[in-house]
């Protein structure tokens, strides 16, 4: 993506665009693998030595927030971060830990309300083995 387009997204959300906040939000939306801070600390750092942990936590908060993105929480111990809000499910596989986006119709996505509970939120992690890491071991 484009930095004008980054740019775009946090100033319609109010955002004040920084060098910091640019640099995660595209990585976030450049490196579909689901990161987290560590991960986009890791990747970042070099490019931007200033960069602090506590800056990506801040920035990262704040990105979710708005609902730019939206916060994985498949694992206890792991907060993953997502560019794509629109509703969708997520698959973790056992072996590789790799993070899958899985768009498939539930009829439940469509109720704003369910029993006269308003839904404001919806998550659903499906955690098993990839068809990749099945294919590998035959």
């Amino acid at each position: 993506m484009k930095k004008e387009e980054i740019l775009k997204i946090l100033k319609e959300n109010k955002i004040k665009p920084s060098i910091h906040r640019i640099e995660i939000l595209s990585y976030v939306i450049e490196n579909k693998i689901h990161p987290s801070a560590d991960e986009i600390y890791s990747a970042l750092n070099s490019k931007i030595p200033s960069l602090s942990k506590a800056t990506i936590y801040n920035t990262l908060k704040l990105l979710c927030k708005k609902k730019i993105l939206i916060e994985i929480l498949i694992e206890k111990d792991e907060t993953r971060f997502d560019y794509i809000v629109k509703s969708h499910y997520h698959f973790k596989c056992k072996k590789c830990k790799r993070i899958y986006d899985i768009f498939k119709k539930c009829p439940i996505l469509n109720y704003k309300k369910i029993d006269g509970h308003i839904i404001e939120e919806f998550h659903m992690y499906l955690i098993g083995v990839c068809k990749n890491c099945l294919n590998k071991n035959g």
